[in-house]
């Protein structure tokens, strides 16, 4: 079964399931590093974002939005539920949470979870709150700062 294995799936094997899922995006793999860039629209009335994952061999995914920046919602400083709001680098699960690990498939897991992101980036621009859950720290609106 899918992301049942106890051994971390290799490179080659998490390249192969991208390719069949989406086999219109862009992939680079090599032995120690994996590099996926693609389109996503999380919804028929959403918008289309660029995003690139990068997987380096004994570290966690990491997901990036590029090509454009993502909106803030009126006062906000920061975008919410990410790793880093500069460069965009968002926070799909908590890293050591055991939500995702190195023996699952990313096309199956990280991937889809990106949409899921989105989707909640885009309700939280419509009505300031964040509803997908999680552990998110930010900084305070910019009327509580002054």
């Amino acid at each position: 079964m899918v992301g049942d294995r106890t051994h971390t799936v290799n490179f080659a094997l998490q390249g192969n399931r991208i390719r069949t899922l989406f086999p219109a995006s862009d992939l680079v793999v090599s032995p120690f590093k994996l590099v996926w860039r693609h389109s996503i629209t999380p919804s028929s009335l959403s918008a289309t974002y660029d995003v690139e994952l990068v997987y380096v061999r004994d570290d966690h995914p990491k997901v990036y939005i590029v090509n454009s920046k993502l909106a803030l919602y009126p006062g906000e400083l920061t975008l919410p539920h990410v790793y880093d709001s500069e460069r965009q680098w968002l926070c799909l699960y908590r890293k050591g949470g055991g939500e995702w690990k190195s023996n699952m498939f990313l096309a199956d897991t990280v991937i889809p979870w990106i949409s899921e992101w989105l989707l909640h980036y885009e309700c939280w621009l419509c009505t300031g709150e964040w509803w997908g859950g999680g552990v998110h720290y930010r900084l305070k609106k910019k009327e509580e700062t002054d």
